[in-house]
């Protein structure tokens, strides 16, 4: 039934109950060591995404464009095994955004921070991690990057709000690979149970690979592939921005300016059609299905004060923002 537990996992959940159960009679300090290293595990993964670079390069096909590259580092994301195994990666939508007459795309891609701290000390290692991201966004978006690529002097493009929200894929839906692998989770629980029952000590969880991506480095074994996880969009097709024209409006004196936002939305006959949020920096609207807008603010806002109008006879949305 849509939405409600399968069979299979009813199984597995009662599974897990009695042997936690029988754990905690037969052996009280193995049964306390488990339930740390998995209160641990989740406090690791509830830690947000911290930027930790950004660089530049540019989308060469199908329309040249500049991109901005987020490197994240994130605990939700494993470390690899060993040398040997894929390096685990979570990428987060590649979107477009519109700020004055500039227009270039994002997309953050997050590894484990273990990973990151150690290739701070190794040049050569964050430029292989760095380019494992761009075969990542070249397999999974559909384009061609250029190669070469600058580091930018701040850590982050963009807003960190918009970042985590991407990287966390509040806007798409689970997919059959992120429920496999919660099914995997849940199958390795119970076999570091069945290791505590017999062995009375707790193995290490062995993350099976989801996705892998060979390159011509796969005669190295270091470093060589990438485990997709949780990644929230895969080859999204990137929607046209609409246009619009954002102005400053002066007023009496200087609490009272106000940023006005004109944007032209042709093919749309009511507000309910498309999302609008504001932030204090930035503005979003999404039209599904026909446009996307993600807009930097030039100046912060009061998002509580801002104002929307949609206005039928000219398809235009009218927004209002008090400038802080």
């Amino acid at each position: 039934m849509e939405g409600g537990i399968s069979q299979n996992n009813l199984q597995h959940i009662t599974q897990f109950w009695s042997m936690l159960d029988e754990m905690a009679e037969s052996d009280p300090e193995a049964y306390k060591k488990f339930m740390q290293r998995q209160l641990s595990n989740a406090k690791d993964q509830c830690v947000p995404p911290e930027p930790h670079l950004s660089l530049r390069t540019k989308i060469l096909i199908p329309k040249e464009k500049d991109l901005y590259i987020n490197i994240c580092e994130w605990n939700m994301v494993p470390a690899p095994e060993s040398d040997a195994h894929p390096v685990p990666v979570s990428a987060g939508r590649l979107e477009e955004i519109s700020k004055g007459s500039d227009l270039y795309m994002v997309i953050d891609v997050a590894y484990n921070s273990t990973m990151l701290k150690m290739a701070d000390k190794e040049q050569t290692e964050m430029d292989q991690l760095i380019r494992l991201a761009m075969k990542y966004i070249e397999a999974n978006h559909r384009v061609t990057l250029c190669h070469s690529y600058h580091i930018a002097d701040f850590k982050l493009k963009g807003s960190m709000k918009r970042m985590r929200d991407r990287l966390r894929g509040f806007q798409s839906k689970p997919t059959v690979v992120q429920d496999k692998r919660s099914n995997d989770k849940e199958a390795s629980l119970l076999e570091q149970i069945k290791n505590i029952s017999v062995n009375g000590e707790v193995k290490d969880e062995l993350s099976s690979p989801i996705r892998l991506i060979n390159d011509d480095h796969a005669r190295h074994p270091k470093h060589c592939l990438i485990e997709e996880i949780s990644s929230s969009e895969v080859a999204t097709c990137t929607l046209p921005s609409p246009d619009y024209e954002l102005s400053v409006l002066e007023g009496d004196n200087e609490t009272s300016r106000k940023l006005e936002l004109k944007v032209e939305l042709p093919g749309l006959s009511s507000v309910s059609e498309c999302d609008l949020s504001i932030s204090q920096e930035d503005v979003l609207l999404d039209a599904p299905g026909k446009y996307r807008l993600l807009l930097d603010l030039p100046h912060a806002i009061n998002k509580d004060a801002a104002t929307a109008q949609f206005h039928k006879q000219n398809h235009t949305l009218l927004v209002t923002m008090p400038i802080l």
